[in-house]
């Protein structure tokens, strides 16, 4: 056998390897993966202590700097 001959036969046995699966044989979609309530959730809490806080400073340090709501 030539050395030609073997070159083209394992770059054919190669390419085979390699090929992807027949059409009709596609692989599943990977389940979706949850929706992350807990970080959201987290986020949230932090976001509004975080304005309440701050509020609360202002109106410590800084009175009649805020509108008063309710009063009537």
């Amino acid at each position: 056998m030539n050395p030609e001959r073997m070159v083209s036969d394992a770059l054919r046995a190669q390419a085979a390897r390699g090929r992807a699966a027949p059409a009709g044989t596609r692989r599943p979609q990977p389940p979706p993966r949850p929706f992350p309530i807990g970080w959201v959730l987290t986020i949230a809490l932090l976001v509004g202590a975080l304005v309440g806080v701050s509020l609360a400073l202002v109106s410590i340090f800084l009175p009649g700097a805020l509108p008063s709501v309710g009063a009537g």
